[in-house]
């Protein structure tokens, strides 16, 4: 009877859970990072690289790798971030049931529903489940490995250490814990999980289980060491300038890391991240009496209390799994941020379950107050899973003003639906560098399996002519410009994002628009040594404008070009240097035309044009000049000088 209450209780946290974190699974953003996230996956899944880093923290420094690689394997299945965004859904209902466990083994039967029924419900938990980020990936782990180190460690210290499954834990349960950290570097201070349960029981561990434990965590930390290695060999001052900007906040003391453990623990102040301009619009849907929720804080409270009378060793683990993160940024050294402290989220509904018990346990002589408890409990359930609703209601039609919550994927599926059937596509926005803008990390993913060619240019100082059929796609908010007006054509297609919000514009061309810009004067084509060729050139209007053939894409091939105006006496004249277009949106045979502004000299006689990188290590040189191939191969110069007379040196 015990275990089929047990397993009613786990299958009813999980129907919860699976219905609040599937349901409206199309209302899910698909922003900058998730794109940069699932680019470096989709490399890894098709053996395009093996990457030692993941994308860039907040603080500048690059994150461990651990969440490429798990997203690798969703994205081997399918390249649509749909698909992958699915399989996170149930990796974190995974987590609610591995939440329901912990709490089952180790705190009892009631605890164990009421925080599973807490952390499938809680809006933040919720929210923080159905998006492609490494902060989104972290918890269940976490779980996990902290269910095999208590298991392994704390069966060994009540003598059963001869079980097979006791021995497997202590293997496996620290090299989890190692890599689910890794994840996110606000989940760091919860490595002393590690030392706080298993120290109490060292004498009585099994050596040889222990060795290969300690082996594996090695091995689980051995990339990122590797690849922190690399990036501080390129970048020597990447650490040291990310340590100066902290100190340059100066030490500030705050509450806000505990404004955000209180939201979590309550599941209230969602508005604060999904709109956080529009937060009394978004607030003002949500339903009457949605503040009632904040009853858990002092639940919690009380909760804290009865779990160190009943086990001052767990519910230290507990009070140190909840509360560390946030106490540690008290002093603020860096930004505060909600999202650092989700794994914390279970800890508070372990907590707010003892609290909910306690209180039963006082009223158990009085049925009808008993029964008030219970209902009191399942109304804030209740009005937060209408403040979900609500808030994803205002989310999927209103526009939201950044940092909120961005354009759901729904939005981008016709778009992309209609783009899967074009060879090529150009997306002109606001920026071209994938670590920096979304646009071009967005597209590049979705249409990952579907498109040759993606590629991203700005509204101004370039233009690329494909040979072939292509589509333009114009971004919302991309200002206006050259590439803004060239690529228009009479019949565009709109495909809306929400209410108040800009769309995008489709364009479909046959061949490419005619240059209507100055006159180009070819040249007979000079090869650099990454593959570009350099066709002709124009000066007029106190401008300079190059033509270029493209190879195909280098990622991370991103140049700066020189324009150097000379005089017949050798004398620099005039210059113009600016950033090449990068080479992730190369397509082999494209045309590319360059322009930028040089102040125009009639004594020039000579026009240099030079591609080169600025030096980032402490042994490269400041600028590093890309060579000048000759018709067999070798290098013959660092510049391409061009008689302006018409005649080619």
């Amino acid at each position: 009877m015990k275990r089929q209450r047990d397993l009613a209780s786990l299958l009813l946290v999980v129907l919860i859970a699976a219905a609040l974190r599937f349901g409206r699974s199309d209302v899910v953003e698909y922003f900058h990072d998730d794109a940069m996230l699932a680019t470096l996956a989709l490399e890894l899944a098709d053996g395009l690289s093996f990457p030692l880093v993941g994308v860039l923290s907040s603080t500048g420094i690059p994150n461990p790798p651990v969440s490429v690689y798990l997203l690798a394997i969703p994205f081997s299945l399918s390249s649509n971030p749909s698909f992958v965004i699915h399989v996170i859904m149930l990796w974190n209902v995974i987590g609610v049931a591995l939440l329901w466990c912990l709490a089952r083994r180790y705190c009892g039967r009631r605890i164990a529903l009421i925080a599973g029924l807490l952390y499938a419900i809680n809006p933040w938990a919720v929210l923080f489940s159905r998006k492609i980020w490494a902060q989104e990936l972290h918890t269940p782990v976490i779980l996990f490995g902290l269910l095999l180190l208590l298991h392994g460690f704390q069966e060994a210290r009540a003598g059963r250490l001869r079980t097979r499954s006791v021995l497997l834990a202590q293997c496996l349960s620290m090299p989890i814990l190692l890599f689910g950290f890794q994840f996110h570097f606000a989940s760091w201070p919860l490595l002393i999980f590690i030392p706080i349960v298993v120290w109490p029981g060292r004498k009585r561990i099994d050596p040889r289980a222990f060795f290969i434990g300690i082996s594996l965590s090695l091995i689980v930390v051995l990339p990122y060491v590797f690849g922190l290695s690399q990036t501080l060999a390129i970048d020597p001052t990447r650490i040291s300038d990310a340590l100066e900007r902290s100190a340059a906040r100066g030490p500030e003391v705050s509450l806000a890391s505990i404004r955000a453990l209180a939201r979590l623990a309550a599941g209230a102040g969602l508005e604060s991240w999904l709109a956080p301009e529009q937060a009394a619009e978004l607030a003002a849907g949500y339903p009457p009496l949605h503040a009632l929720s904040l009853v858990l804080l002092p639940a919690l409270l009380i909760g804290l209390r009865a779990a160190y009378r009943r086990s001052r060793a767990f519910a230290f683990l507990l009070s140190i799994w909840a509360f560390l993160p946030g106490l540690l940024l008290i002093v603020e050294w860096t930004p505060v941020y909600i999202h650092y402290f989700i794994p914390s989220i279970p800890a508070f509904a372990i907590l707010i379950g003892y609290g909910g018990d306690s209180l039963l346990r006082m009223v158990a002589r009085w049925r009808p107050l008993e029964y008030a408890v219970w209902l009191a409990f399942a109304l804030i359930l209740a009005l937060q899973v209408l403040q979900w609703s609500a808030a994803l209601n205002f989310v999927e039609e209103r526009h939201v003003d950044y940092p909120g919550f961005t354009t759901p994927l729904a939005k981008l599926t016709p778009l992309r639906a209609e783009l899967s059937g074009v060879e090529d596509v150009l997306v002109v926005a606001g920026g071209m560098s994938w670590n920096l803008h979304h646009e071009v990390a967005l597209w590049d993913t979705l249409l990952w399996d579907a498109v040759t060619c993606v590629r991203t240019i700005v509204a101004d100082g370039y233009a690329v002519l494909p040979a072939h059929p292509f589509s333009v796609v114009i971004a919302p908010g991309t200002p206006a410009g050259f590439a803004t007006e060239f690529y228009r054509n009479d019949s565009p297609e709109f495909f809306p994002t929400r209410r108040g919000g800009d769309d995008y514009v489709h364009y479909q061309w046959q061949e490419a628009p005619t240059w209507s810009g100055a006159r180009i004067r070819p040249i007979e084509p000079e090869r650099f040594a990454n593959g570009l060729r350099l066709s002709g050139y124009g000066l007029e209007d106190e401008s300079v404008i190059l033509e270029w053939r493209l190879p195909a894409q280098q990622i991370g091939a991103d140049y700066q070009f020189s324009a150097q105006l000379y005089d017949a006496t050798g004398e620099r004249v005039a210059q113009l240097d600016a950033t090449f277009w990068h080479g992730r949106h190369w397509c082999d045979g494209d045309r590319l035309l360059t322009w930028g502004p040089i102040e125009m000299d009639a004594g020039a006689t000579t026009l240099k044009v030079a591609l080169y990188r600025l030096g980032a290590g402490k042994d490269e040189p400041r600028i590093s000049n890309l060579d000048v191939l000759d018709a067999q191969g070798n290098p013959k110069g660092q510049s391409v000088d061009i008689y302006l007379g018409g005649r080619e040196a």
